[in-house]
Formats: structure tokens, C-alpha cells, sequence
């Protein structure tokens, strides 16, 4: 029996139209997005504040659009990630959401971290950067903060150049274990030494699971085990890296979502939440 997944929790307009344009895919008029005076900015972009307006012609809804977009594309997504290198990814599964708040895109940005394998048995981390302004769940300000990374520029560059310029002090790899690092959120831990719980853990905002998501990719890296020794750190077994956008996620139900911000109450309601949404 095929699951129907019928909720957007992330959707990014912009990726998905442009991905349609790039590869000659109508995808339906839906809306259409009329600019105003005041601009924002996100990864150093400038960015118009937006009006909608009703696009004459066929309306198609988000699941049409992403039903379209991947039987079209379907031969360049990877799905088990048994390729060298890829240029469109998909996934089901365990997602996690935290803020990416530094530089021009402070309380714009998000990243989503996802884990897989491939058929060999590698170990596969994909760290997918986006808006949060297209997350249905989560706000600005919402994560605990914590140290920012100085990899910022370097990931943003990274970014919004897809992939094609890296100035930065980082090779590739070593720009994509910054890139990990940014999305896993962990570098502060406990006195002991053992990391925060997911819910006050720095710019953790929350996860999903069990759900479909589909990115473009920017970065597909793996590492050289000779080079790269994470022993005893919150990078161990870490093999390939893919760095990228994220284009939807979606989910059957809204009970998928599990929000950080509900579970930072008093310990012991914290806690309970806790123990009944794992």
C-alpha cells in the first residue's frame, strides 16, 4: 500500500520553480509573486518583501507540483546514494530542524540534518540549508542560542553560489565537516561531557519522522578515513557529507513534528512530552 504524505512541513516556492524552469517544467500557475519597496536579506541576497497575487491559469496544489516535479527528474534523484556524486537527493525518514542564525541571515536561516546509509553499508549525513520562512512549524528566535561558527561566511558563500565558489580557509571537505557541525548543533555539552538533550541542545529546533523530503545538491563529499580521524568525537562514523537546499519536506500527519519549544517546560513536563513522542 502506497502512503499518501498530504502535509508540507517545509516548501520552498522559489527552489522548486526554479528547478522546474531550469530542466522545462511547466508546473502550473498557482500564484504569482508581486515585489514591494522594502527589501530583506537572507545568505547575503537581497530579497523583496512580496505580495501574492492569483496567477491566471491552471492551479495546481503542492502535492501536484511535487508529484510533477520528481517523475520528471526521477532518473537524477538518488534515492540510495550507491552514485559517486549527486545532484538531487531524496529521503524518508528522521529529519532534524535547527536555526543557522549567523551573519545576514540571523533569524532567517534553518538547516535540516538527515542520516542514511547507502548499499554498501556507508554512513551518509546530508545537511540541507534553507529559510525558515518556508517551515509551517517553526519561528525565529525560537532555538536556545549558543556559540556561532566560523564557518558561517564560508557555508553561506557555499550556498549561494551552489557549490561553484569556495574562497574560504576550508577545501571541500573540510568545508563540509563544517557544514555537519553547523547542522548536528551539539558543540556545547554538559558538565560530564555528555551532550544537552535534543530540546535545549543550541539551536536545536526540533524534528519529524517518518517523512519524505527532497533537495538540491551543492556538495557531495567523501571523506578520506586517512585524513580524517573523529575518534571519540560527535563526529565519529562520519563518511560522506552532501550539503545542499532543501526543496519540500512532507509528512501524513501533523502529530510527525515534534517542537523543542513545547518541551522546554518545568523538568518534569518537559520530560513526560519527551518520553511519549520519541
Amino acid at each position: 500500500m502506497v502512503r499518501e504524505f498530504t502535509r508540507y512541513r517545509y516548501w520552498s516556492e522559489r527552489q522548486i520553480r526554479a528547478l522546474g524552469r531550469d530542466n522545462g517544467l511547466h508546473l502550473g500557475s498557482s500564484w504569482r509573486l508581486s515585489t514591494a519597496s522594502t527589501p530583506s536579506s537572507l545568505f547575503g541576497i537581497s530579497l523583496p518583501v512580496v505580495g501574492i497575487q492569483r496567477a491566471e491559469g491552471r492551479e495546481r496544489s503542492r502535492k501536484q507540483v511535487a508529484d510533477r516535479l520528481v517523475r520528471a527528474l526521477r532518473g537524477r534523484i538518488a534515492v540510495t546514494y550507491d552514485e559517486p556524486q549527486v545532484l538531487l537527493a531524496s529521503g524518508v525518514g528522521k529529519v532534524a530542524f535547527s536555526a543557522f542564525t549567523d551573519g545576514p541571515a540571523r533569524e532567517k536561516g534553518i538547516v535540516l540534518h538527515a542520516r542514511t546509509e547507502n548499499g554498501s553499508g556507508q554512513r551518509v549525513d546530508l545537511c540541507l540549508f534553507g529559510s525558515v520562512d518556508n517551515m509551517a512549524d517553526f519561528s525565529a528566535g525560537e532555538a536556545v542560542e549558543g556559540s556561532s561558527s566560523s564557518a558561517w561566511y564560508a557555508v553561506a558563500e557555499l550556498l549561494t553560489s551552489r557549490g561553484a565558489r569556495n574562497s574560504s580557509q576550508w577545501d571541500e571537505p573540510g568545508l563540509a565537516i563544517e557544514a555537519l557541525k553547523i547542522a548536528l548543533g551539539d558543540r556545547e555539552r554538559g558538565e560530564d561531557g555528555s551532550p544537552h538533550e535534543p530540546w535545549i541542545r543550541p539551536w536545536a529546533l526540533g524534528h519529524a519522522t517518518d517523512v519524505e523530503w527532497l533537495a538540491v545538491i551543492y556538495s557531495d563529499v567523501t571523506l578520506d578515513p586517512e585524513r580524517w580521524n573523529f575518534s571519540g568525537t560527535t563526529l565519529e562514523g562520519t563518511q560522506r557529507i552532501i550539503v545542499g537546499a532543501p526543496l519540500w519536506v512532507r509528512t501524513a500527519t501533523s502529530k510527525a513534528v515534534v517542537r523543542y519549544a513545547d518541551l522546554r517546560q518545568p523538568p518534569t513536563v518537559g520530560l513526560a512530552a519527551w518520553r511519549r513522542l520519541r
